[in-house]
């Protein structure tokens, strides 16, 4: 089960990525305004950082790092 949600949210990662790349294409293409223009860009960039965080969450979340013997040294001393 944990294969087909990471298997969803990389398949939602890559169409997200070429709707936004889609978009900015077509933002630079017909947007006269530079103060317009330089909000959808941002608008975009936001946006694929916000879905790429989310799917790297998602897909690689599944390493447990609580068992690494790093996350236990200040439990010792205590």
């Amino acid at each position: 089960m944990a294969i087909i949600i990471r298997a969803v949210f990389v398949i939602f990662w890559l169409v997200a990525t070429g709707f936004i790349g889609f978009l900015a294409y077509i933002v630079t293409q017909t947007e006269a305004n530079p103060q317009a223009l330089w909000a959808w860009l941002v608008m975009c960039a936001f946006s694929f950082v916000s879905a790429t965080f989310l799917a790297y969450n998602i897909v690689f979340g599944h390493h447990d790092r609580a068992d690494m013997p790093h996350h236990h040294n200040h439990l010792a001393k205590g």
